[in-house]
């Protein structure tokens, strides 16, 4: 899209949602929310800069490669809440959002073919 407004208007916005959705993650266990409401907004901001500013300026952000290390990010958390504790919200936050975002690039790519 090439639409000065929404380009101006989505550098304020997506960094908001991002810090959002952060403070959901991290405040899920004391209010509503947790890690996969947390990280539907992160992914909903990683999809909203792809669809803002472009599919490449967004996979130069975050890789979609990145996206299949979740796997790994979820057993590393899953270690990690045993170990020391309180850190799975964590995890299940970023593998939610990574996961919106790659099923979102995936569509894109289908679409381009």
């Amino acid at each position: 899209m090439e639409d000065s407004i929404l380009h101006v208007v989505s550098r304020y916005v997506i960094p908001i949602m991002q810090v959002y959705g952060l403070y959901i993650i991290f405040h899920g266990h004391e209010s509503p929310g947790g890690g996969f409401a947390g990280g539907m907004v992160l992914g909903v901001g990683l999809v909203l800069y792809s669809l803002v500013f472009g599919l490449s300026e967004g996979q130069k952000r975050v890789p979609s490669d990145l996206a299949m290390v979740g796997g790994l990010v979820l057993i590393l958390t899953i270690f990690g809440e045993l170990l020391i504790g309180g850190v799975f919200e964590i995890g299940i936050g970023l593998i939610v959002a990574l996961v919106a975002l790659s099923i979102f690039s995936s569509m894109v790519e289908e679409v381009d073919k």
